[in-house]
């Protein structure tokens, strides 16, 4: 590709940003970059209308309420912004949509309710032992921010969330689809129309292109007629012991914690291999890698108490891979943002877990120990609190010296958060103090 083929997507046509946040910053960027006196509407109905009309120029910048989608050629959507069923989608467009359609040969996507973020940062390790390489998307960095790089032969690591995927009709070279749980319904209504937003990660895949995809999805399994392999059959670890397709490795030195995560990290290692990494430097970049923050993160102790920060633990399935995975576990704080999601399996293993105290807040925390209740499943040992605060302070009660206290919410961060990084700098704060 050119700079020349970017400057067509957008020459000649009236332009609307929708959402002016990481991406609308970023392609208003790359548009005005490309054409500096060509006019562009900023549609946003919260702050960023306002930083749009600071910081732009040769700009329309309007509240998207009640906005009339028909009279734009090309609208940029921002993820996560809801489009009505009566809203005319034809023009819609966004920066996952429009590099992919650049860059497919050149991209590794990855998606999947929980794990993608680790996911990619691994693949990205791995990958770079080799070759010039970019981690874009969801994981915090806007796709259209490394054009260059991929303009001089970089290879892309996307993070690609279900709402950049909603209406791409591209798909990556390698697409990964990790697993798939109840979360989102809010936006999408049901298990379903979450999935398939999904499953356009290897929807549109040639017979060139390369689906990796999580076992338990027969649905879209059968829909994959590309070379597919599956994760928890193919690819698959055992304790530390990466399997894949005729090559297995041991990893003898690596920060990640979690039988997960080393699943995560075999999908990585098979990536590698397709690209050529040894094994040598896989184990390499195993040894420098460095877990990210608020995933099972291990803040250290305070007080003779471990404090464990899993703050992205949005749903029941990653709380329980947690608790699984960390030991000498106390305390857990659970709750958030109530999305309607299902807490079954999560309240049965709860009350399974009676070595374990839990402290319930907020929203969800409520109604998991209502629903318990409900179930017959109280039992000693469960306690409710307001608030985040609340929680860590009767954790340090009853958590003892040597063992650990466990953020895992399995819940949404947003209704008294910005998002899960300042919930889990929070827990952070309240465990050490506000000089950590």
């Amino acid at each position: 590709m050119s700079m020349d083929a970017w400057k067509k997507e957008f020459e000649n046509k009236k332009i609307l940003i929708w959402g002016y946040g990481m991406e609308g910053r970023s392609t208003y960027r790359l548009i005005r970059s490309l054409l500096p006196e060509q006019d562009i509407t900023i549609a946003d109905g919260g702050k960023g209308r306002e930083a749009a009309e600071k910081e732009t120029v040769h700009t329309a910048c309007m509240d998207d309420q009640n906005i009339d989608l028909s009279d734009y050629d090309l609208i940029m959507k921002a993820p996560g912004i809801v489009v009505k069923q009566a809203q005319d989608h034809r023009n819609l467009s966004g920066e996952a949509q429009l590099f992919l359609k650049h860059y497919a040969s050149h991209t590794i996507g990855i998606t999947g309710t929980k794990g993608k973020s680790t996911t990619a940062s691994l693949v990205y390790a791995l990958l770079k032992e080799k070759y010039p390489a970019v981690l874009v998307g969801n994981i915090g960095k806007a796709c259209f921010d490394e054009i260059e790089a991929m303009e001089a032969g970089a290879l892309a690591v996307f993070e690609i969330s279900c709402h950049q995927l909603e209406f791409c009709p591209y798909s990556p070279h390698i697409g990964v689809y990790l697993n798939l749980y109840e979360e989102h319904l809010d936006h999408y209504g049901t298990l379903e129309k979450y999935g398939n937003a999904k499953f356009n990660i290897l929807k549109h895949q040639t017979a060139e292109d390369t689906a990796v995809i999580w076992k338990d999805l027969p649905q879209y399994i059968s829909q994959c007629h590309q070379k597919t392999v599956l994760i928890g059959r193919d690819i698959y670890a055992e304790d530390r012991t990466l399997y894949i397709p005729e090559h297995e490795l041991a990893i003898t030195e690596c920060a990640l914690i979690g039988d997960h995560n080393y699943q995560n990290l075999a999908a990585a290692y098979y990536i590698a291999v397709q690209y050529g990494i040894s094994d040598e430097q896989v184990l390499d970049a195993c040894r420098k890698f460095v877990p990210l923050h608020h995933r099972l993160e291990d803040l250290g102790e305070s007080n003779g108490i471990r404090y464990v920060n899993d703050s992205i633990s949005t749903i029941g399935q990653a709380c329980i891979q947690a608790l699984r995975s960390i030991k000498n576990v106390d305390t857990v704080l659970i709750g958030g943002m109530d999305r309607g999601i299902s807490y079954t399996e999560l309240e049965n293993y709860l009350y399974e877990r009676k070595d374990v105290q839990v402290i319930f807040m907020y929203a969800t925390g409520h109604r998991i120990f209502a629903e318990m209740k409900e179930k017959a499943l109280i039992r000693d040992g469960l306690y409710q609190t307001e608030d985040l605060s609340e929680a860590v302070s009767l954790a340090k009660q009853h958590t003892r010296k040597g063992h650990t206290c466990l953020l895992s919410p399995a819940a949404s961060s947003y209704d008294h958060f910005k998002n899960f990084e300042e919930r889990g700098k929070t827990f952070e704060q309240l465990a050490f103090g506000e000089n950590r």
